[in-house]
């Protein structure tokens, strides 16, 4: 009986485990809220968001914005840093931390 108590203990500990790793860590997963919150990390810039990529742009003098970070949340692909002249292109594989952007567009926005 006690053999069964223990192995019963184990078992229930280690899905406790696998749920906690598996489940998110409680992060908002709506691109609005990631915007909002670009929004106010870089408050210098214009965020803008269309077709499911979000642009950290400056306005420039003739009123039209000046794209300088493009991001991009694509489960297909992994995580991937593109520049293309002044602009930069990162691919998240899932919703990133607002810490992880910063230190990814800091060598990009000055």
């Amino acid at each position: 009986m006690e053999k069964y108590f223990i192995v019963g203990l184990v078992a229930l500990i280690l899905i406790v485990v696998v749920w906690y790793t598996q489940v998110s860590s409680g992060e908002n997963k709506d691109p609005n809220t990631l915007k909002q919150s670009l929004q106010k990390a870089f408050p210098q810039y214009s965020v803008i968001e269309k077709n499911g990529t979000i642009m950290i742009c400056e306005i420039n003098h003739r009123n039209e914005p000046d794209e300088l970070v493009f991001i991009r949340v694509d489960r297909n692909q992994e995580k991937n840093v593109r520049m293309f002249g002044r602009r930069a292109t990162i691919t998240y594989k899932k919703p990133p931390s607002l810490r992880e952007i910063k230190k990814d567009v800091a060598a990009y926005l000055k």
